[in-house]
């Protein structure tokens, strides 16, 4: 499978954003639609309705739908609901630099200060520094000793990934599956799609390194065979290590479509699925911890596999 970034809908027409809200409203027979119908079965991402559209319950208007008692009772409950000028968001952001007297704030100064959200700011100019600029004031620079490593946001991605079996979007970040903020990511990357292009990068500069890290040594000094047998303790004696780390996870994973091998269900579809990454030749009948032995599998069908070779 080849790895790759969704493609951005920036540009895609509003109409197309609308029609597909309609087909999949239409397909699940009903005259309205919540945000997690439409991720699992919609074209695009809800964060691109959002930010087109100024909010979910909007598109369901222009859609010609309504939205559930839910959605209206989180929308009476939040406060910004209302449309915020633009104007009126820069200018409060020039008075919490002012009365900080500063050049620059971070995301988390603004929100103990200002009367608005760092949130609202993101979804409309996309980068912190991007309202900083817009705003007249310098870009900010995070110079704090607890600092998160890049690596460690990165893997964070990794790990989403696979729990979804997709792309993560905006909108799962903000929904709690996250250890980290997209605050976090936008300082260090830019913004979500920056962070994502950084994560690709992360990957394809892993991708050797995991598989020679994995492939079986010579360390054993074994010429003819990789594993050896003990009759008397009735073991294999591996080369590799039998636990998969993060990284060869993922990239068997992705070799499989993040689909288990044997009934075909991915979390993507169903977010109860829980994979698995599985010895084809299983551990203790010698089977080493390389791509070419590894398989994605369910929970469920891995737990009925056990140490059957398949």
């Amino acid at each position: 499978m080849e790895f790759k970034l969704n493609e951005y809908h920036r540009n895609i027409p509003s109409e197309e954003l609308l029609d597909d809200m309609k087909r999949v409203a239409k397909s699940l027979d009903k005259n309205t639609l919540t945000e997690k119908e439409y991720s699992e079965q919609g074209k695009y991402s809800v964060t691109t309705i959002h930010k087109r559209f100024g909010g979910w319950i909007k598109a369901l208007e222009l859609c010609g739908m309504q939205a559930n008692a839910n959605q209206l009772a989180a929308l009476l409950s939040s406060h910004e609901y209302r449309t915020i000028d633009t104007g009126e968001l820069l200018n409060d952001i020039k008075r919490v630099a002012k009365l900080l007297n500063k050049d620059s704030i971070s995301s988390g100064e603004y929100n103990t200060y200002g009367y608005f959200s760092s949130d609202t700011c993101f979804k409309r100019f996309s980068t912190w520094n991007e309202a900083l600029k817009q705003a007249g004031l310098e870009s900010y620079v995070q110079v704090s000793v607890h600092r998160i490593d890049d690596e460690v946001l990165l893997k964070e991605i990794e790990r989403i990934w696979i729990k979804l079996g997709r792309q993560p979007t905006t909108t799962d970040m903000k929904s709690g599956i996250a250890n980290y903020s997209l605050h976090a990511y936008a300082e260090h990357f830019g913004g979500w799609r920056g962070a994502l292009q950084a994560f690709i990068q992360y990957i394809e500069n892993a991708n050797d390194d995991v598989l020679i890290d994995n492939a079986p040594s010579d360390d054993l000094n074994n010429t003819d065979e990789d594993v050896v047998f003990h009759k008397k303790s009735d073991t294999f004696r591996h080369k590799t290590s039998r636990d998969v780390n993060y990284t060869l996870r993922f990239k068997v994973m992705q070799r499989d479509n993040f689909k288990c091998c044997i009934c075909g269900k991915s979390p993507a579809k169903n977010p109860d699925i829980e994979l698995h990454v599985d010895h084809i030749i299983p551990w203790v009948k010698g089977g080493e911890t390389v791509l070419e032995n590894l398989q994605t599998l369910c929970s469920i069908c891995n737990l009925g596999k056990r140490d059957l070779d398949m």
